[in-house]
């Protein structure tokens, strides 16, 4: 005897799956502030410039992390701005992956917002 499932219970089954695939931790595409945007677009001219001593680079990187609010703006920002990080073409989830190389080279405390939010979300780990 073939047994059938409710309509409830099917939907309940898909949604249970559904959200076990789902990583609530990911970074989004956010609005951008002015002061990050600026924050990063000082950051991209400082990479794009090979002038730039490794201080420069440095203090530029430091700014985008303090200026912007959490990884979200940040990584937005930098998915505009990618040259920031030294690459041609970054979405937000890729710059978002490329955190900890900012965070541990500017703030390896994690006390900016943007190294804060991604020790929080475990994007340092």
């Amino acid at each position: 005897m073939r047994k059938v499932l409710s309509s409830a219970a099917v939907l309940s089954i898909i949604t249970l799956a559904a959200a076990g695939c789902t990583n609530f931790d990911a970074a989004a595409t956010s609005p951008v502030s002015d002061a990050c945007s600026a924050a990063i677009q000082t950051q991209n001219e400082a990479w794009s410039n090979p002038e730039s001593s490794n201080e420069q680079l440095q203090e530029a990187e430091l700014r985008g992390l303090q200026d912007c609010k959490n990884i979200d703006e940040w990584s937005t920002a930098v998915s505009y701005n990618p040259g920031s990080m030294g690459y041609d073409v970054l979405s937000t989830e890729e710059a978002a992956n490329l955190v900890y190389m900012a965070c541990e080279s500017g703030d390896a405390e994690n006390l900016t917002p943007v190294c804060a939010d991604a020790a929080g979300r475990g994007y340092l780990n």
